[in-house]
């Protein structure tokens, strides 16, 4: 018997994980693509509603190929991802995972920082979570990425899904 359901919604990050393999206790709907740019997961959302079932929690990780194509203007489009799923699922917690600081040279400076702080601005202005994990996996000194510099490893992937858990039980318990 499932714990909960989870929905999970973003790009090559979500897409590039088994998370149900991950979190077998759970039911996971695992809805990556890679790739995508936030405004294609925008525009999936009703088809995303209608194929899954009601969940207890969303995790939405995206933006980091809008971040790849030069593109630094998607948080609003996160908002409005936030305030659609907020009102049609008004007793779900939404959770807005940080971005990575991916390792390549064109990165603007400082712009995944920047943007971390925009997304975990609009979580607090929409009553959503955030959840500042990828800082904390690159401190601890571990090389989070494959050596392309963007996809991650399969330990960071480990460590994802038990920060996500962890974040997820506290949650819960603060409930």
């Amino acid at each position: 018997m499932a714990q909960g359901t989870f929905l999970f919604l973003g790009d090559d990050f979500i897409a590039d994980f088994s998370w149900q393999k991950r979190m077998h206790h759970f039911e996971v709907h695992s809805y990556g693509v890679k790739d995508e740019r936030v405004d294609g997961l925008l525009n999936r959302l009703s088809g995303i509603e209608a194929a899954s079932p009601i969940p207890d929690i969303i995790l939405i990780m995206t933006g980091i190929n809008n971040v790849i194509d030069g593109d630094y203007t998607f948080v609003d489009q996160i908002r409005r991802m936030v305030i659609r799923l907020t009102n049609r699922y008004p007793e779900t917690e939404i959770i807005v995972n940080s971005l990575p600081n991916i390792n390549v040279p064109f990165l603007v400076k400082d712009a995944i920082r920047h943007l971390n702080i925009s997304i975990n601005e609009m979580t607090m202005q929409t009553g959503c979570c955030y959840l500042d994990n990828f800082d904390q996996l690159a401190e601890s000194g571990a090389d989070i990425f494959q050596k392309n510099g963007i996809h991650l490893t399969d330990l960071t992937y480990d460590k994802w899904a038990r920060s996500f858990l962890e974040y997820v039980a506290f949650l819960l318990e603060d409930d």
